[in-house]
């Protein structure tokens, strides 16, 4: 979105100024600029369609803010906007309950930047913006869209003010009337004794050539290699200004967040989603009444079949368990001594189940005998059956045969030879 930038003036002055994003994009709606750059503060309102099609940022004068920087450790973070307007309190000429703190991110010194401002005229502005129906996307002060040089020092003229900043991030203002012995302070604070006296590198952004040279005979001898950069406009080179400074709309002056426009469709969505998660957990929780409504007749079932299997035993509390140690047992044993390897080499002999029919059959785990009760149809089909158990490498013994109806009954002890 473009930028409408506004720049408010000292608390005295009566008018503001503003400016446009040099670089606005165009949307295709028709802007209706004012003719006027001046215009009195009492007359905010009629920029209020203009700013409507902007995000509005408020520039306010350096000298209406106190400006520091406060050291705190990490740990107290969280009492931060409580602690330091007590740490500032013998710096600031008015109480600390009636002034405004803001607080920036810390900087590479470890060292956290505050602005002070009176909270009565910073409550004015912005009740004042309110009431022309004009939305402030940012307050900040000039000082702050100064950008850090690579080395040496940045300076501003803009009418009959200096601002400042170094390479270390640090950055002042004052009259220009009073720069020349302010900065031959600074030097010396910050200057040792032993070091050389080196030309240090100077850039002044101003409007004209001519502000440059009459400037340049303040600066003192010999100490810095001042060279200018003309801009078409002070205020253009602060309203398009890359850097991030601090936003003055912190705790209750922070904007609110606004209804989006399709929060009631998201909320039907998300009302829509939770229909759909109940229903289907809805859904879950009678499958799984059902699943153990079915798990507790399976296990009725298998308490049935396992009086049927083994009458007189008592029903343990695991069964399966008891099965599978049952049938590893069964299955135990030296190869083709164990149950399951007897019971396929002698059940694999029978091929006509109308001849010969097992009745019953049973296993002596420690003798490994395998005991079969069976009906054949004739004797020589029992002599025949019993003599391909021999002939497989079986050794068989086998009860008298009794005469059943139209067939003979006979018991076959069976082992491996």
């Amino acid at each position: 979105m473009n930028k409408l930038t506004i720049f408010w003036g000292s608390k005295n002055t009566d008018s503001f100024t503003w400016w446009l994003d040099e670089n606005r994009i165009d949307t295709g709606n028709p802007i209706h600029e004012l003719e006027e750059r001046e215009i009195l503060k009492a007359d905010l309102a009629c920029m209020a369609d203009m700013a409507s099609q902007y995000q509005v940022e408020l520039i306010l004068d350096c000298n209406d803010i106190h400006i520091n920087q406060v050291e705190m450790p990490n740990k107290a973070q969280r009492h931060l906007r409580k602690a330091v307007p007590y740490m500032l309190e013998e710096q600031l000429a008015e109480p600390v309950d009636k002034v405004f703190i803001v607080l920036g991110g810390r900087t590479q010194q470890n060292k956290i930047p505050v602005r002070a401002i009176n909270l009565h005229y910073f409550t004015e502005i912005i009740e004042q913006f309110k009431s022309a129906e004009i939305k402030l996307h940012q307050v900040v002060m000039e000082l702050d869209l100064l950008p850090t040089p690579k080395e040496g020092y940045l300076l501003i003229l803009k009418d009959e003010q200096i601002y400042v900043k170094d390479e270390s991030g640090f950055a002042w203002h004052c009259d220009i009337a009073d720069f020349s012995w302010l900065i031959q302070k600074q030097l010396i604070e910050t200057t040792e004794d032993e070091e050389l006296p080196i030309a240090i590198p100077l850039t002044v952004v101003c409007e004209v050539e001519e502000e440059f040279k009459l400037f340049e005979p303040q600066l003192p001898v010999g100490r810095f290699a001042a060279q200018s950069e003309i801009v078409s406009s002070i205020e253009s080179y602060f309203a398009n200004s890359t850097c991030s400074p601090i936003n003055f709309l912190q705790a209750e002056f922070e904007p609110k967040a606004e209804k989006s426009p399709h929060k009631a469709m998201y909320m039907k969505v998300a009302a829509i989603a939770g229909i759909l998660l109940g229903t289907h957990l809805l859904y879950q929780a009678s499958a799984w009444f059902s699943l153990e409504q079915q798990r507790q007749y399976l296990g009725q079932q298998r308490t049935a079949l396992w009086k049927q299997a083994f009458p007189g035993r008592k029903v343990p509390s695991n069964p399966d368990k008891v099965l599978r140690s049952y049938l590893s047992t069964l299955a135990g044993g030296d190869g083709s001594s164990s149950f399951l390897a007897m019971l396929q080499s002698t059940t694999e002999k029978i091929t006509d189940l109308t001849k010969v029919y097992p009745t019953n059959i049973s296993y002596d785990a420690p003798r490994g005998e395998l005991r079969v009760d069976l009906i054949a149809k004739d004797l020589a089909v029992l002599n025949q059956y019993r003599d391909e158990l021999k002939q497989s490498g079986h050794q068989v013994d086998m009860s008298s045969a009794t005469q059943r109806g139209d067939g003979y009954s006979s018991r076959l002890i069976i082992r491996r030879q």
